[in-house]
C-alpha cells in the first residue's frame, strides 16, 4: 500500500517543498473516510482520467507514483507498489529533486509582500 510512506514523505519533506496529491477513483466520502482511517495529511482528489492535464495522461492504472520537479517536469514514474530498495531509491530521488532550484521566473511559493 502506497499510503503510509507517501504520507511519511509528505510530513518529512513538505517544508522543503514536497507536495503529495492523492488521486483516487473512489467517492469523496470514501476518500475522507480513508484519510481519517489512515491519518493522511495530504490532499485527495477524485481521479477522472479524461480531465487530467495532458502530462498526467501517463497514469493508466494504480498505484502510479510520479515525481514532478519544481519546473513541472515529470522526473520519475513508477507503476505499481513501491517497496524495498525501489522505495528507498525513490526517496533519494525526492531528496535530490528538492535540492534543485527552479529555473527561470518560476516560484515555489507566493511572493512575500514588503511592508
Amino acid at each position: 500500500m502506497e499510503v503510509p510512506h507517501l504520507d511519511g514523505w509528505y510530513r518529512k519533506y513538505r517544508k522543503e517543498g514536497l507536495i503529495v496529491i492523492g488521486l483516487s477513483t473512489v467517492s469523496p466520502k470514501e476518500q475522507r473516510d480513508a484519510a481519517k482511517r489512515f491519518g493522511l495529511t495530504y490532499p485527495l482528489f477524485l481521479w477522472e482520467h479524461d480531465k487530467l492535464p495532458k502530462p498526467l495522461k501517463v497514469i493508466t492504472g494504480y498505484p502510479t507514483t510520479l515525481l514532478i520537479d519544481r519546473n513541472g517536469k515529470i522526473r520519475e514514474v513508477v507503476f505499481g507498489i513501491l517497496f524495498g530498495e525501489q522505495k528507498e531509491a525513490f526517496e533519494q530521488k525526492i531528496v535530490s529533486v528538492l535540492k534543485e532550484k527552479p529555473k527561470g521566473n518560476q516560484r515555489t511559493s507566493p511572493a512575500k509582500k514588503r511592508g
